[in-house]
């Protein structure tokens, strides 16, 4: 049986990076200045950010019978990632279609191939077997109903579950029932309060947003961490006091993935013992550098820079920063 910290259950896909002048309009042609083929799928990006901020690191997914799977299990393997529970089934490989913008900003077409055959039954039993874990991470880039199955199996093995919103959808019974720590951006935050029965908007005074976590969090029953792009994140675990770390000034060159890093950082230094605020502000270090570089995985910081990211999440003492 796996010796993983943490258990990842998600999608791997090959990312088709394309770098645009402009976004093209209907009917429009637009020359790329720049193309990229690299690893991706917001499972693996997570996967990897953890490996690579020193966690054990398990892989629940699939891949196809394609040339996309040899590279993606060649980049997994390189990342000292447990594989055992990765599925192979007849067919294509997931595949992302990245429009990236000089500003950094992308737009996303993700083709989940292999990945849409992962099944709530065997992924329950592959989550189960990892009893030495702590932790158990998803997304919402497979159909809920393997989410569900994965979330209830950790919750079963006592594992502290962690989802990411992305991409956004409303939300099956028991999701939510079986989360420990949510994290979501700024516009999954508004839909997923929206279907609370909230209006809110993340657009205010952060003071505000910082007195409105508890609300915020109370309403969905979990610990919540909002992702707030350049200006940082904010985080609220039920009973303690809300916290904000601000992101350092940079230039973005790609934001793709920088979410993916700032999860698998965070819950890689929970697993690490430290507190959730001092994971959060190193975790928001990590994706903020990792969009001064093109690509998902490729710009995630390497092994050898963890350390830089230990050092910053010792000097989060708690309180907002």
């Amino acid at each position: 049986m796996s010796q993983a910290d943490i258990v990842v259950l998600g999608n791997s896909n090959v990312d088709l990076n394309a770098y645009l002048p402009h976004t093209p309009t209907e009917g429009e042609t637009v020359i790329a200045t720049d193309f990229q083929m690299g690893l991706g799928g917001k499972g693996a990006n997570q996967a990897v950010a953890a490996s690579r901020a020193g966690a054990g690191v398990s892989f629940i997914g699939a891949l196809g019978d394609d040339s996309f799977a040899t590279m993606m299990r060649t980049g997994l393997e390189a990342e000292n990632i447990d594989l055992e529970h990765l599925l192979v089934v007849p067919g294509p490989s997931a595949n992302a279609t990245i429009w990236v913008e000089p500003s950094g900003a992308n737009r996303i077409a993700v083709f989940l191939g292999a990945s849409a055959h992962l099944e709530p039954d065997s992924v329950g039993q592959a989550v189960g077997a990892h009893p030495g874990a702590g932790y158990f991470i998803s997304q919402l880039e497979l159909h809920q109903d393997v989410v569900h199955a994965g979330l209830v199996s950790a919750k079963a093995a006592g594992l502290t579950t962690v989802l990411n919103t992305a991409p956004f959808g409303d939300l099956q019974p028991g999701i939510l029932e079986h989360t420990d720590w949510l994290i979501a951006n700024e516009i999954e935050t508004e839909a997923l309060l929206a279907g609370h029965g909230m209006t809110i908007s993340l657009d205010g005074p952060l003071d505000d947003i910082l007195a409105a976590l508890p609300d915020w969090a109370s309403a969905i029953g979990c610990h919540l961490i909002v992702t707030l792009g350049s200006h940082g994140a904010v985080g609220y675990r039920l009973g303690e006091r809300p916290f904000f770390t601000p992101a350092p000034a940079v230039t973005p060159i790609d934001t793709v993935g920088a979410g993916d890093c700032c999860v698998g950082y965070f819950v890689a230094l929970l697993s690490h013992g430290f507190s959730w605020q001092q994971a959060l502000h190193a975790a928001v270090h990590a994706a903020s550098s990792s969009v001064e570089r093109p690509g998902a995985q490729a710009s995630y910081p390497a092994a050898s820079e963890a350390e830089a990211f230990f050092r910053l999440a010792r000097e989060a003492n708690g309180t907002d920063t």
